[in-house]
């Protein structure tokens, strides 16, 4: 809204926008069942997003038109000493870039694992507080995108890979299936990758800690293959890190105000529908 004065299909955008405000109010106000729940809990959350993704992707270079990339790789060398993308191409062989490939992919499940164990648990408070947090975390780190456009090293320096990464069975058929959905975004800092994985370690963590042991080796292969398979730059899983504990401290301020508020309110219906209600039988009664 703020920059629509340099997006041409702004109107587009308004009316998607408008009309998933409009879908997601009814549904909230509709009767629940089955179809319904699915929808509000995991249908809707997930089409919210990929939307806000590819809006994103569409938006960033008309709004912010300087990529930073060049900066990125700067402030790595200054922590590092060396582009750890590039250097990685020394140790590179196909089985360990099956498994960081592969392990790059567990991203896209970690939100349905914890989401779908509070399901069954039957904790649908924690659920909620959850999808709040996962939400949170991605749309902050949208706003990240929009303010530090960057293409990542696949992109940038293309020109300094001397060698293909090649893995066995899945790692080159990922690879191109993600470039084809995901498209060039300036999507690399922070990394959403890294920051949602923490995110729901954390909450793991927090819920059942047998969760958590089994996907720790996972999340944290996830975070070295994003350099490895040069996705991201070294500042960008710093960016990541950071962005996980900027939501956790922003998520369960809110979080908690807003629980606040909603209690004073359905208390405060729940005291006018009982006085409304004494005030009724008592004219009721006989005599008066």
């Amino acid at each position: 809204m703020i920059f629509s004065y340099k997006i041409p299909a702004w109107p587009d955008f308004l009316l998607i926008f408008i009309s998933m405000a409009i879908f997601q109010y009814f549904l909230c106000k509709t009767k629940e069942n089955g179809v319904l729940n699915f929808l509000k809990n995991v249908g809707f959350p997930l089409f919210s997003v990929l939307v806000a993704f590819d809006s994103v992707g569409v938006i960033t270079p008309l709004v912010n038109p300087e990529d930073l990339d060049q900066f990125l790789m700067t402030l790595d060398y200054k922590i590092l000493g060396f582009y750890p993308y590039i250097v990685s191409q020394k140790i590179t062989f196909p089985l360990l870039t099956e498994i960081m490939q592969i392990s790059y992919c567990v991203y896209y499940l970690l939100p349905f694992v914890i989401g779908i164990y509070l399901l069954l648990k039957g904790d649908e408070m924690e659920f909620q507080r959850a999808l709040f947090l996962l939400l949170l975390c991605y749309y902050l780190s949208y706003i990240g995108y929009l303010l530090f456009p960057a293409l990542g090293p696949r992109y940038y320096v293309l020109d300094a890979f001397y060698i293909d990464l090649k893995g066995v069975f899945l790692a080159e058929k990922i690879n191109s299936l993600l470039n084809s959905l995901e498209g060039i975004k300036r999507d690399a800092f922070p990394s959403g990758h890294v920051a949602v994985s923490l995110l729901v370690l954390y909450i793991m963590w927090e819920k059942n800690k047998k969760l958590f042991y089994i996907f720790f080796i996972p999340v944290i292969l996830l975070i070295i293959s994003t350099i490895y398979c040069r996705y991201h730059y070294f500042v960008d899983v710093i960016g990541g890190v950071f962005l996980t504990v900027v939501t956790l401290f922003i998520g369960r301020l809110y979080y908690n105000f807003w629980l606040y508020k909603n209690e004073i309110s359905i208390n405060k219906r729940q005291r006018r529908i009982y006085v409304k209600s004494s005030c009724e039988n008592r004219f009721q009664e006989p005599g008066n």
